[in-house]
Order: structure tokens, then C-alpha cells, then sequence
């Protein structure tokens, strides 16, 4: 599939220099959280607010490039606030020019509800979630609900069935009688909003790194816009989560990472995944 990168395999290097040596249309899936605009510059470069959106079309373009036609991309960032100014704006005018510029579609955007931090801020209450936004070539693309759906709930069960006789309550006369696909369903489909927690901690094995999303996430897009063998790539792979969730799930990956100490320990831990994987083989 990769003519000159080998896939089970990240690779200490900048994402843009990786993607360019990938063929057109051989990724099934792109999930990442790339550095935010002007965060964290203790532990990482850090880009400006005015040179972010430029400076990620190209990986955007690259990303187009190598992205399948029925394949996904999936972006998680969320702008900061600037003292005395407000929310930036930078993520959407990222999202509207990774549309009109590239001519990615936007599918949908994701709510992924995580643990909020305690304390409290001057104008505005705790931060809480994070949005996730899913871009396509087209809107006609590989999709696997049954792969996270849920067993339904006997209530809802009970309530499909449920037979409506006489007025409603309010006096509307309109009463919402179940389909009969409703009636026989087995399976119950996820929302857009995601509620994991990002679990990072003390003792966490990844708490070295500044910005972790916890597995559960990307879990959940392999598991649902994936199938077995399928590839799944990382440009900014920084601890090692996608390639985990790849591996747990028999998917293939490819993750890019320019830090060099980010790079290793990112490594150690899919080693380390791996060793566990071959304890029961």
C-alpha cells in the first residue's frame, strides 16, 4: 500500500516531509490534534495566530491528497481566549478555508465532553469539551455504525411498542407512534456528542505529554468509519494514542512525530503494547 514509508511504524519527522512520500488515495482514515496557536510554548513550537491557517492548509492539502475517496479526516482543536479580546478565531477560520480552499466537505462536528478542570474564570464558566470536526472528499464514505452501536434499552424497547390511545396531555392531538424499524430495532446508534473522560494523570503512563486525548476517542472513529486492515495515519501522533487505538482494534497506522523525546517515549509505549499483545500469542 505505501510505496516508501512502511505502515505499523511512526516516524520521527515533520508530518508534511511523511505525508509527501505517501501515494494519493491510500489513507482510510486521519484522525489528529495538531499543537494549538500560540499554546504551550514551553514544550512545544508553537505557530501564530496569524500564520496558523496558512500554515496548515498545506498539511491540509496533503492530507486531501492522500485520503481514500470514501475515507475520513478528523480534526480536534479548539481556540484559546485571548486576554482582553475573547475566544480567537483562528479555528474557524481554519475550518471554512479547509472547505473552500481545499474543497474538503464538512461532514459534521463532533461534541467531545471531557472532564472539566476545577477553578473559576472572570466571564465565562469551565471548560468542558472540545470539538471534533470530520471532514470527507465527499459525502459518500465508508461508515460502520453497527461497530459502536448499543444494545437498546429495555424502556426503549418497551416504548416503541407502546400503543397511543385517547387525547395527548397537551391537547396538541398529535401523537408520534413508533416505525415499525423503530419497533424492531436491537441496536441503538451514538450521538455526535461524545462523553469520555481524559483520564491523564500522575499515573498515567502517557502523562509526560502536555495535550492527550484519552483512547476512548479515537477508538470510536476507527471502530466506526474503519474496517479491519484498514489504514489509519496520525500527523502529529505526539504520545502514541492512535497508533495504540490502531493496534487494539487490527487496524494499520502511520504517525508522525517531529519531537524527538516525544518521538521515543511514543515509541516505548506501542513496544510496550506490543510486548503485551504477544504474552497471549
Amino acid at each position: 500500500m505505501i510505496k516508501i514509508l512502511e505502515i505499523n511504524k511512526i516516524y520521527n519527522m515533520d508530518c508534511m516531509e511523511g505525508l509527501k512520500q505517501m501515494p494519493d488515495s491510500s489513507i482510510n482514515l486521519v484522525i489528529t490534534s495538531p499543537p494549538y496557536a500560540e499554546q504551550r510554548k514551553n514544550v512545544y513550537n508553537s505557530i501564530p495566530e496569524e500564520n496558523y491557517v496558512d500554515w496548515f492548509l498545506n498539511i491540509g492539502e496533503e492530507i486531501y491528497r492522500t485520503l481514500k475517496d470514501d475515507g475520513s479526516f478528523f480534526l480536534n482543536i479548539k481556540e484559546h481566549t485571548n486576554a482582553g479580546e475573547g475566544r480567537s478565531l483562528y479555528v474557524m477560520k481554519l475550518v471554512i478555508a479547509l472547505v473552500e480552499q481545499v474543497d474538503f466537505k464538512l461532514i459534521d462536528t463532533y461534541c467531545w465532553t471531557k472532564n472539566s478542570f476545577p477553578g473559576k474564570v472572570k466571564n465565562k464558566f469551565k471548560n468542558a469539551w472540545e470539538p471534533v470536526y470530520h471532514f470527507a472528499k465527499q459525502t459518500d464514505i465508508s461508515i460502520y455504525p453497527d461497530n459502536v452501536a448499543m444494545p437498546i434499552k429495555e424502556e426503549s424497547i418497551k416504548r416503541a411498542n407502546r400503543k397511543f390511545t385517547g387525547k395527548t396531555k397537551n391537547g396538541s392531538g398529535f401523537q408520534c407512534t413508533a416505525s415499525e424499524t423503530m419497533r424492531n430495532a436491537t441496536k441503538a446508534y451514538p450521538s455526535n456528542h461524545l462523553h469520555y473522560n481524559n483520564t491523564v494523570n500522575q499515573h498515567s503512563d502517557n502523562r509526560w505529554h502536555p495535550a492527550v486525548f484519552p483512547i476512548d476517542l479515537p477508538n470510536f472513529y476507527i471502530k466506526a468509519f474503519t474496517k479491519s486492515g484498514d489504514l489509519v495515519v496520525d500527523p502529529f501522533i505526539g504520545s502514541g494514542t492512535t497508533a495504540l487505538s490502531a493496534i487494539k482494534n487490527n487496524r494499520n497506522y502511520i504517525g508522525f512525530e517531529i519531537d524527538k523525546e516525544y518521538f521515543e517515549k511514543a515509541q516505548k509505549r506501542i513496544a510496550d503494547e506490543m510486548a503485551q499483545i504477544s504474552l497471549f500469542y
